[in-house]
Parts: C-alpha cells; sequence; structure tokens
C-alpha cells in the first residue's frame, strides 16, 4: 500500500492554506512527484497546506489536517473513507457560498480501514476540531397534497410552489393506520407555476390532500411529497445494499486518547444521504453529532437521507446544531433522535420523517430506545457521556 504524503513530495512547494497562493491541484502530475494517487494509495493533507480537488478520484483513504477543497466543476469521488481532523477542513462550498455543480462522495471498502478502528469503515468524519463543509443550493424539500390524488393519478397539486427538476426522485406517501402508503416517482415535468407535478407513472394508491373528503381525517393522514434528490451526494458504495453497512458521518471532538478533544463542526445544505447507516454497529448513524458541545455552530439544512440501514440524524451531547427542513424516508429505527430540544441550543423546525421502519438492534443500549415501535423523533435524555436514558415524555 503506498503512502502520500504532501511533506515528502520530491521537494515540491506547498502554499499555506491561509497565504492566498493558489492551491495545489489533485490533477497536476508535480503536486504527486509525477505519479498521481491510485486506489491503494492513502492521502494526506498536512497542516498549513491547500489541496483542489479537480478531477475524478479513486483513492484509499483521505486524511486531512490541513485544507481540501472541491473545485466549482462536477466531481465523483470515490475513497475508503475522508476524515478532517486536528483543525483541518474538507469544503465544497458554505452557507454564505454554495457549491452550485454535482459532488458525489462513495464510500467503499478499504486495505485503509483499520487505520482507525473506532470509525470502522466507509465513513466521512470531522474530530478534534476538524470542519466538513457540504453546503449546496437550498432546496425545497417537501410538501403537503393541496389534493387528493386517486389511483392512476398522474399529477400532484401540491400546497406551495417547488424547485425541484424533471428527472429527480420523489416520494408521495400518506399516513394515519389506514394509509400507511408511501410510492416513489420520478418527476416528468412541472407547471409554470410549479405547484403541479407530472410523475413518470401512475400511482398504485390514494393520497389525501388538504381537501381530503373523508370524515374526521387528521392532520397527520395529509399526504406529503419529498423530494430525494440532491447535487450533492454521500453514499455508501454498491455492495452496502448486500451488507446492510453503508457509509456514515460522524462530528465529535476525540475518536481516541491521542485527540485534544476540540469540538468539531459540520455544516450539511442540500446534501444526499443515501446507502448510509451500519446495521447493529452502535454509533455508525447517517449523520451523527456525539459529544461535541461548545463548538461553532453545526447546521443540517434541506438535507435527504434514504436507504438508511440504522437510523437517520443523531444529535446527542451536541450544541448548538440546527435542523431544519430535512427529511428522512424509511430508516430502520427512529427518524431523528436528539436529547436537547431548546433554543439555546438546538433549533428543530419543519423536519419529515417518512415511515420509519421498525427494528429490533442487538446491542442492549440501542434496544432502549423502543425501536420496535419507531417515531418519526424520539426525545432521549442525556445522563452522561456515551449514555443515553428514559425517553422524555
Amino acid at each position: 500500500m503506498g503512502f502520500l504524503g504532501f511533506q515528502s513530495l520530491g521537494g515540491a512547494v506547498l502554499p499555506r492554506a491561509d497565504s492566498g497562493v493558489e492551491p495545489l491541484r489533485w490533477s497536476d502530475p508535480r503536486t504527486w512527484q509525477g505519479r498521481l494517487p491510485g486506489p491503494d494509495d492513502i492521502v494526506h493533507v498536512p497542516a498549513g497546506h491547500m489541496l483542489l480537488v479537480d478531477i475524478d478520484l479513486d483513492v484509499a483513504a483521505i486524511e486531512v489536517h490541513g485544507a481540501l477543497h472541491f473545485d466549482a466543476r462536477d466531481l465523483r469521488i470515490r475513497t475508503g473513507w475522508m476524515l478532517a481532523a486536528a483543525g483541518g477542513v474538507i469544503r465544497a462550498g458554505d452557507p454564505d457560498r454554495p457549491h452550485t455543480h454535482r459532488l458525489t462522495i462513495t464510500l467503499r471498502d478499504s486495505i485503509a480501514n483499520s487505520r482507525y478502528s473506532d470509525l470502522g469503515a466507509k465513513f466521512l468524519a470531522a474530530v478534534d476540531g476538524g470542519t466538513i463543509d457540504l453546503c449546496g443550493q437550498r432546496r425545497i424539500g417537501w410538501s403537503v397534497l393541496a389534493d387528493s390524488v386517486f389511483p392512476g393519478g398522474v399529477v400532484l397539486k401540491l400546497a406551495a410552489a417547488v424547485d425541484w427538476r424533471v428527472g429527480e426522485r420523489i416520494v408521495i406517501a400518506s399516513g394515519g393506520a389506514e394509509l400507511p402508503l408511501a410510492e416513489e416517482r420520478t418527476v416528468a415535468a412541472l407547471s409554470s407555476d410549479r405547484q403541479r407535478v407530472t410523475l413518470d407513472r401512475p400511482l398504485a394508491h390514494r393520497h389525501l390532500g388538504r381537501n381530503a373528503p373523508v370524515q374526521g381525517a387528521l392532520p397527520g393522514t395529509i399526504g406529503k411529497a419529498a423530494l430525494l434528490s440532491r447535487d450533492l451526494i454521500v453514499e455508501g458504495d454498491e455492495r452496502s445494499e448486500v451488507s446492510s453497512i453503508g457509509a456514515h458521518c460522524l462530528i465529535a471532538p476525540a475518536i481516541s486518547a491521542s485527540c485534544t478533544g476540540r469540538a468539531s463542526q459540520g455544516r450539511f445544505i442540500g446534501v444526499e444521504f443515501r446507502r448510509v447507516g451500519q446495521f447493529n454497529q452502535p454509533g455508525r448513524y447517517p449523520l451523527h453529532w456525539r459529544n461535541n458541545a461548545g463548538g461553532a455552530p453545526s447546521v443540517a439544512i434541506d438535507c435527504v437521507v434514504h436507504r438508511s440501514f440504522q437510523r437517520g440524524v443523531v444529535v446527542l451531547g451536541s450544541d448548538p446544531v440546527r435542523l431544519q427542513g430535512n427529511v428522512v424516508y424509511r430508516p430502520l429505527g427512529h427518524g431523528f433522535i436528539v436529547d436537547r430540544a431548546d433554543d439555546s441550543r438546538m433549533l428543530l423546525t419543519s423536519n419529515l420523517a417518512i415511515r420509519p421502519r421498525t427494528v429490533r438492534f442487538a446491542d442492549p443500549g440501542m434496544r432502549m430506545l423502543c425501536e420496535h415501535r419507531p417515531r418519526a423523533i424520539w426525545f432521549a435524555q442525556a445522563t452522561g457521556p456515551r449514555t443515553l436514558g428514559q425517553p422524555l415524555r
């Protein structure tokens, strides 16, 4: 296995991340002493240096103590894991300047998986003061159905205009004990007012709208349509479907005794997480803030989690974190798990969980959260580091 560290690149002069000098480009052979990294190479970006990803990649792993930025072009990244640590930064856009191109990060099995045993495989993580910024364009994640739609229907009338595009995937879901239905479709066309969505094929079931003629229909039974597509994608590889070991994303202060314990930061806007979560592996959730209190504000805004093998968004012992406009679709277990929901430390608004699935985990601690009856949002009371008490009533 090769190890490509910037500090040993044949005398190349590397700019500091804060120097204003043009960063080194991944595509430039001079950056790598003539040979670009391959699938068995671990790439290390040391502190004080900046690397710009401007081509598609397939490498064993990427460890960042300096800065790794993604160029303004469509890119596909395939790697075993990505880690921002000790002040390192992984960035595609930021909240003020969103990344406007397509970026797909596929996390796969790798010969480098044993390097950080506490994180396992297929991870995207920020620890010990690290930062991950995956900030795409904000999207309208979901809308209520304005009118009911019946079997054979191909047009949805929504309660609000949407920014969805032809070719994107959506899910149409109804609620209530009598209508536990969810159907996936592709957007075929949109009306000029962007409130009518034509589907690629007819629906098989009835979904109630706000005008539902059903006597005594409860608000929770009204159908919703949610967008499953985004331009920034974090996903597990194709084998995840067989193993139920998908990608997982962690924001935490420490993973080992060698870490200083500085809080990290994760800002995710308009990101699609798919083939994510690792079944029966405690702490390996699609998007997870763990014991990360007192750091810079973190956010998950207008993101979607689907094809999850274990839970959805989990925030425990961490503040401040803002969760807004996110969609979690058919996770195994609860959709959202949080232990703090007051305005001073966490903001929870307009999030939607669709069809959490029943599961019984092998780990006794995980079974304490009663996911034989999964909920959209589960409030857990933190009684100490890594410990969950009884749910709040």
